[in-house]
């Protein structure tokens, strides 16, 4: 498959480089001389300095025989014209980054179909709804929904005083429709685990059930005070204006809300779209001031200022004030290790959930959503199982998946079970599994429509690691 990245930030570089590595050819775009050179040291693919919205620029990066055209800079109306260009060549699909809201309420002129895009991405809205949801289910760090919102995978953090801590596995007390998909590790390791493993402190666990798992594993996940009464936002960014206006919304919980942002006229344009919250002109990275604040008081943190060293001192010092909750937005990846050991509660990454929504489309198996763990090393996917996947008619003892893919639930004739050893995979199965990077080659020639002889040596190795 032949794919043009326009953009070369934090979005487009990262797509570049997952897909490189997954033996696409990568062309991507970018007009800043000083980016371009960083991207050529850091990465192995095709590099054009350029204006991605130029007709001579795309044709240049061999557009009329590209398959997916994706259009990732900062600016909205380029994404928007490298588009509709590529839609002329003939691309077979667009995806466009757009923040403009204008774009996706109905209010434009032109449908999206005649501005090129197949799909719209707002990174900002989905980190926004990302946070609610946390916000909602304080005591967890990560919570996702699969299969029309009646799986449910919820992540946490095993404290050191927890009392799982040091069991096995097989020893937990889980509800019969969940188990332990997967564990994160302090120093990056990513675990499948079985019966035997052992639960260490500071692991994150994430299990996965039916949607009421949360009230069923109540017991084990809860550490502090459940009700989230008192929120607080660090920065009048996008994601921050989001994240109170869907507060806002919340009727049920009735949320006391405060947004914090050192600029004066950005507070002054924030007042405009926001009913209920109070906004507040002020530098959160003032002690002093968080103090005048009541910032002590506040039941969780909200730090999305768009820069991540300002996120990572606002949220030491909530920590420091006794904040019960933080959850943080990172742009860089390095800073995923650093926020989680230094003890924020929740990250989110815009760029991730950008990624994870645009890898689906590119894998040859039929992905209905795809979630990047946080750490990076592994990833959350729900597919249906095609009719003559080499997997179809196998008992899972007998197909040979190596131990980086772990099938969590398995979805047939609208009944919802947690396979085992015993159970046959048939076409039509909806399957929701954690799999290791590293296995995503073999997780595509167990449930694609083709095999290979290529996908048998690879299968052997795996086994045998």
């Amino acid at each position: 498959m032949k794919i043009i990245i326009i953009g070369g930030g934090e979005v487009g570089l990262e797509l570049a480089k997952r897909l490189s590595g997954e033996d696409m050819d990568v062309i991507l775009i970018e007009q800043n001389p000083k980016i371009v050179r960083e991207i050529q040291n850091k990465l192995d693919v095709m590099v054009i300095r350029g204006n991605g919205a130029s007709v001579n620029t795309l044709e240049k990066a061999g557009l009329k025989d590209t398959d997916l055209l994706i259009a990732v800079t900062q600016i909205d109306e380029i994404n928007i014209i490298a588009c509709m260009i590529a839609k002329k060549f003939g691309v077979k699909r667009t995806v466009a980054r757009i923040r403009n809201e204008e774009y996706e309420d109905g209010s434009q002129v032109l449908t999206n179909e005649q501005l090129g895009i197949d799909i719209i991405i707002n990174p900002e809205k989905v980190a926004a709804e990302e946070i609610t949801k946390i916000i909602r289910t304080p005591n967890v760090d990560e919570i996702e929904y699969f299969v029309d919102r009646r799986v449910l995978v919820i992540g946490f953090t095993v404290y050191p005083n927890s009392k799982i801590v040091n069991q096995k596995i097989k020893a937990l007390p889980l509800p019969e429709s969940s188990i332990i998909g997967a564990i994160t590790r302090e120093n990056g390791e990513v675990v499948i685990p079985r019966g035997e493993d052992v639960i260490l402190p500071n692991d994150k666990l994430y299990i996965i059930g039916k949607k009421d798992l949360l009230s069923e594993i109540g017991w084990l996940i809860r550490h502090h005070t459940d009700r989230t009464q008192n929120i607080t936002i660090f920065g009048g960014s996008r994601i921050g204006l989001h994240v109170a206006r869907l507060l806002e919304k919340n009727k049920k919980n009735g949320f006391n809300l405060k947004l914090i942002d050192k600029d004066l006229d950005k507070c002054k344009d924030i007042c405009m779209y926001l009913n209920k919250t109070m906004v507040i002109n002020g530098d959160v990275t003032n002690l002093e001031f968080l103090k005048e604040e009541d910032i002590p008081n506040t039941d969780a943190v909200v730090a999305v200022t768009g820069d991540d060293e300002v996120n990572l001192l606002t949220s030491l010092l909530a920590k420091q004030l006794g904040v019960k909750k933080t959850i943080s937005e990172v742009v860089k990846a390095d800073y995923n290790i650093v926020l989680n050991k230094i003890g924020v509660d929740s990250i989110i990454s815009p760029r991730l959930l950008t990624v994870g929504q645009i890898m689906k489309l590119i894998r040859k198996i039929d992905i209905v959503s795809l979630t990047i763990l946080k750490n990076e090393k592994a990833e959350i996917v729900e597919l249906i199982v095609p009719k003559n996947a080499r997997i179809v008619g196998k008992k899972l003892a007998e197909a040979n998946l190596p131990r980086g893919i772990n099938i969590g639930t398995l979805v047939r004739d609208n009944n919802i079970t947690i396979p085992n050893g015993s159970t046959e995979i048939r076409a039509g199965d909806r399957l929701v599994m954690f799999v290791k990077k590293e296995m995503n080659k073999i997780l595509e020639e167990s449930f694609s429509a083709k095999t290979s002889r290529k996908f048998l040596l690879q299968n052997e190795m795996a086994m045998e690691r």
